[in-house]
This record gives structure tokens, C-alpha cells and sequence, in this order.
């Protein structure tokens, strides 16, 4: 296995957890680093071992990957150092439909994936890190989740949830604190920038393509042409005081540490509640009220 001449470092979060009761228990996430491509690890390598043509090492690797690309579309299951990768497939069709080309509008095709055995000794061996959020006055962003998965939150019995990917096509819910989308402008709303790739793609959400839009979850409806596999920057923009209740004179802009893919299930915890209450009653927002 290729590895780094350094030992690896991963950074987690440690957030005050919002869904119990007490004061002194914290949630871990991965604080995430720069997206990497393949150009940039091509490029490491090369480096690594003496090579000048980068490129090279680049095209070399890509045939690799669209060579598993095909196995995978023709139902070979790819095992790699990283892990086992297997073609799925969900769908429920008719008996009369079964004589002919499946309608692939009733399938959904994905890649499942299983951590390997040198993947788990690279997050054995990785240095731990842990940093804690301090607790902050204004906008939050806890995560974005598919409003399916955030509807499982509700329910009492945690055996019964399973986790749902945000899809293409379907309502993405907001959690945090504090997040109610208002005021004037053409920046308020919500943002997302595309962080995988060097497109660069942007999508904006003004107050009218919001809903829900409480101070714990505003809510979107992600476009059905964006690609699975791709991963966002949210961002959000509100000129509304921390209780919602007045305008501020100016917009606040919070962006959230956390990235989001299209295709996975949020690995953060989603908050429970956010219906259309006005959430923390302190507003601390005194020093910047609308005249």
C-alpha cells in the first residue's frame, strides 16, 4: 500500500449535543479538508517516486478507474486496498412489465462500498484530534439531510430509522439554530457551491424557494439534474435577529463547515423539532438592530 511519508491527522469536531437535555455531552464529526482530484494525487505520487510526468501517472490511473467503471456496470463486484465496491439496484416492477426493457424510471442504480482492511488500518493508525465548538450567538449550521431521514428523527425508537441519502429531485432540510431566512436583498437565501471537480457550480435559493423556514430547519428542493456523487458548501443569508423576530441592519452570512453529497445519508445528528417555534428566546442581537 502507498502511503505518506507522514503520520495522518484527523480532526474532529466535538459539538454540544442538541438532541438530549443535558449540558455536558458532545457530538464528533470529521472537520473536512479540501476536496482532492485526481490531478492532485497524480501529481503526489509522481513526486513521490521520482517521476516528472505527472500526467502521465494521471491518464494511467483514470484507465484504471473507468476500467472498474465498466466491470461494475456489467455486475462484477471491484475489490480495491480502499474496499469492496458492488453494483445495487432498487426497483419494484409489475409482471407485465418483466417482458420488456426495464422502465429505469422505477430503478435506482447505485455502488455500494466496504471499507477494506488497509482502509482500516489507515484510520487505525491516524492521530486523533479533537476540537471543541464553543458555543456562538447568531446563525448555526448543524447539517443537511433528505426531510425523509429528517421525519425519522421524530420517532421514538431509534432501532426503526435507516439512513436516507439526499437524492436529486427531493426536499434537503437545513438543522441548526437561529436559521430563519429573512430580510431584503438579493443575497438572502440559501447557496450551495459545488466543491468536488472545478465547475465551480453554484445554486441559489431565495426566500420564496424555502419551506419549510423556521429557526431550526429551512428547508429546499434540489434540482433532479444535479449528479450524484457530487458534493455542496451550504451557505446562508438572513438579516433576521437570532429569535426572528426584527430585522437587523445588516445581512449575516454563515457558511457550514461541514460539506454534503449527493447520494449519502447525513453522518451528522439531526436536530429534533423545528416546527414553526421561534427556538432560543434570548436574542443576544442587540448590538445590531434595525433602527
Amino acid at each position: 500500500m502507498g502511503t505518506n511519508s507522514q503520520r495522518a491527522k484527523l480532526t474532529l469536531k466535538a459539538v454540544p449535543n442538541e438532541l438530549t437535555e443535558a449540558t455536558n455531552d458532545y457530538y464528533l464529526s470529521v472537520k473536512t479538508q479540501k476536496p482532492l482530484t485526481l490531478e492532485d494525487l497524480a501529481r503526489e505520487v509522481a513526486a513521490t517516486h521520482g517521476h516528472q510526468n505527472a500526467a502521465e501517472v494521471e491518464m494511467l490511473t483514470r484507465e484504471v478507474l473507468e476500467l472498474a467503471n465498466w466491470y461494475l456496470s456489467n455486475g462484477f463486484t471491484v475489490t480495491t486496498p480502499q474496499g469492496s465496491f458492488r453494483t445495487t439496484v432498487q426497483g419494484v416492477l409489475l409482471d407485465s412489465e418483466l417482458n420488456a426493457a426495464p422502465n429505469r424510471d422505477k430503478l435506482k442504480l447505485n455502488v455500494a462500498y466496504t471499507m477494506g482492511n488497509d482502509m482500516r488500518q489507515a484510520l487505525d493508525e491516524a492521530e486523533l484530534d479533537v476540537e471543541i465548538s464553543k458555543a456562538t450567538t447568531g446563525p448555526q449550521l448543524f447539517s443537511v439531510a433528505d426531510a425523509r431521514q429528517v421525519e425519522q428523527s421524530k420517532l421514538p425508537d431509534a432501532d426503526t430509522r435507516v439512513p436516507i441519502p439526499v437524492e436529486a429531485g427531493q426536499t434537503c432540510i437545513i438543522s441548526g439554530r437561529n436559521i430563519k431566512v429573512g430580510g431584503e436583498g438579493s443575497q438572502i437565501g440559501v447557496t450551495l457551491r459545488r466543491t468536488d471537480g472545478d465547475s465551480g457550480t453554484t445554486l441559489f435559493f431565495p426566500i420564496s424557494k424555502l419551506y419549510p423556514n423556521t429557526p431550526t430547519r429551512v428547508g429546499f428542493v434540489l434540482p433532479a439534474d444535479v449528479e450524484t456523487g457530487s458534493t455542496w458548501q451550504v451557505t446562508l443569508c438572513t438579516q433576521l435577529s437570532s429569535n426572528g423576530s426584527r430585522l437587523l441592519k445588516s445581512p449575516r452570512t454563515v457558511t457550514m463547515e461541514n460539506t454534503f453529497t449527493v447520494g449519502e445519508a447525513s453522518s451528522t445528528p439531526v436536530v429534533p423539532g423545528g416546527g414553526d417555534g421561534d427556538g432560543d428566546n434570548n436574542d443576544d442581537e442587540t448590538d445590531d438592530p434595525l433602527a
